[in-house]
């Protein structure tokens, strides 16, 4: 019998020659927590593939989020964790679902903390006649722990002859369908959505000018806007 076990961090696919899935599912990858006591979300990790899934967690701290020098930080000294997993390692039979709860130790927050958190199988035996190959995916949550009255705030400057969007709140805001309208009300879409951390700004088309630029911004709720070129 030959066997072989490699494994590839963040994607996931078991071949046996003949292709075999390994997979798991989670019914969210994006959670929003605040900074009260005993906050708290779960993730349910599915297991649908027909072999025994080993999971284990990681936790990354991220810092600067959306600013040039970010850095994700893995966190390994108890002292500094401020994001908890429980349970940090699962065994998930064929066709079984485990709910992972993650709660929040941050308290009074001037801005939100965003964590990666990594949901990694772990390899196990492959056993079959052939050489086999298994490939497996980790799948990362985002999670923002945000101060319970936080806010995040738009506003438009100009620089160098073109606009910047910038986020002067302390919390995060996802930006889309971004459109530049006329004073007379005829829009067309243009480039600059996306994600905005606290403190980080998109450069934008660097051709508008007068009237108003409409967007959706979606954080734990969806608003429209609108914010005058001046």
């Amino acid at each position: 019998m030959k066997k072989t076990t490699i494994a590839l961090l963040l994607l996931s696919l078991t071949f046996l020659n003949q292709s075999a899935l390994a997979a798991m599912s989670l019914d969210k990858i994006i959670l929003y927590l605040d900074d009260t006591p005993d906050a708290r979300q779960d993730i349910v990790v599915t297991n649908p593939d027909p072999e025994t899934l080993y999971l284990r967690t990681e936790i990354f701290r991220v810092d600067n989020p959306g600013q040039p020098d970010e850095r994700r930080v893995r966190v390994v000294d108890p002292k500094e964790f401020k994001l908890l997993v429980s349970p940090s390692k699962a065994v998930l039979a064929s066709g079984e679902r485990k709910r992972f709860r993650l709660m929040s130790l941050e308290r009074g927050l001037e801005q939100e903390k965003v964590y990666r958190v990594t949901f990694r199988p772990v390899v196990g035996d492959i056993k079959t006649e052939r050489t086999a190959l298994k490939i497996l995916v980790a799948y990362q949550a985002l999670v923002f722990v945000q101060p319970k009255d936080g806010q995040y705030q738009l506003e438009l400057e100009d620089s160098d002859g073109g606009w910047v969007i910038k986020n002067t709140g302390n919390i995060n805001v996802e930006i889309t369908d971004l459109k530049h309208c006329t004073d007379t009300g005829e829009c067309h879409s243009i480039e600059g959505g996306g994600r905005l951390y606290a403190g980080a700004g998109k450069v934008l088309d660097s051709n508008i000018s007068g009237g108003f630029l409409e967007l959706l911004a979606r954080g734990r709720e969806t608003r429209k806007l609108q914010l005058p070129l001046k």
